[in-house]
């Protein structure tokens, strides 16, 4: 008996071996990663956007301007909103990066300052664009579906030759 189960037991070996070797030969489906190409032309666009957005330096927000939106990310009326909406407490990490990354610029002059705050933003909106998001779900079509609009003129046509009978029942009281 122990050679029977100890056969059974390698032959189940075996074919658990060939599955997975079977398995990794068939090609997965992923997501098709964004490519370094299209990623720059996005930045490029956005650095264009952005430097439209902060066309001096006074429309560049200021640390103070930043550490309240950091703060107020935290807030009980958003923090709820968020837990309302989405399940969960909202992340305020990137508004608490963005204050940091204003301090670490005190040193740089204005102008400088302007520029490094465009290019951190173009970056953070092209990847973002770049990224997934919940317009994925649809393919967008070159052209309509076969049959779009459907010819219910068809149908009609062929329901309507075949006759319906309607029976009524009366009763009658003696």
């Amino acid at each position: 008996m122990s050679n029977s189960t100890s056969s059974a037991v390698h032959s189940t070996t075996d074919a658990a071996s060939a599955s997975t070797s079977t398995s990794t030969s068939i090609p997965m489906t992923t997501h098709p990663t964004p490519t370094l190409k299209r990623y720059d032309a996005i930045f490029q666009d956005e650095l264009q956007l952005q430097a439209a957005q902060y066309p001096t330096f006074e429309e560049v927000p200021g640390c103070m301007t930043l550490f309240d939106e950091f703060l107020s990310c935290y807030a009980l009326g958003p923090q709820l909103r968020n837990v309302y909406r989405h399940g969960a407490p909202k992340v305020c990490t990137t508004k608490f990066e963005d204050f940091k990354y204003c301090m670490s610029l005190k040193s740089v002059d204005e102008e400088e300052r302007r520029k490094m705050w465009i290019r951190r933003r173009a970056g953070w909106w092209a990847a973002r664009r770049v990224g997934g998001s919940s317009e994925d779900v649809w393919d967008v079509r070159s052209a309509p579906p076969a049959n779009f609009p459907p010819n219910f003129g068809e149908k009609e046509a062929s329901t309507s030759s075949t006759p319906t009978s309607v029976t009524t029942a009366t009763t009658t009281t003696t």
